[in-house]
């Protein structure tokens, strides 16, 4: 049985630079940075749950926000970019025994 991915476009604004940093650090575990504050992932439920949980207790919810767009499959193909950047690529999946 297939588990369900989600495409997720992440963008955030934190007021804080050091929230700023940390909230990176935490993006890293999860997608790829394409742009400063804007992250593309591929993530099932429970790693969407984690991530926006670590997130949640990183951020200042009177300062900060940070945003999660759900992007279809037929959708995640048709991104068109200028200048620097490449395609998203999805990552192999690793298993670990």
């Amino acid at each position: 049985m297939a588990r369900r991915v989600d495409n997720i476009i992440v963008s955030y604004d934190i007021s804080d630079p050091k929230r700023l940093q940390r909230v990176g650090k935490i993006m890293k575990d999860y997608g790829e940075r394409v742009l400063k504050s804007v992250f593309e992932c591929r993530l099932n439920p429970k790693q969407f749950m984690d991530m926006k949980n670590r997130i949640d207790q990183t951020i200042d919810h009177m300062e900060d926000t940070v945003r999660f767009y759900f992007v279809c499959d037929k959708c995640i193909k048709n991104v068109e970019y200028s200048g620097q950047g490449n395609a998203f690529v999805e990552d192999e999946e690793v298993i670990t025994v």
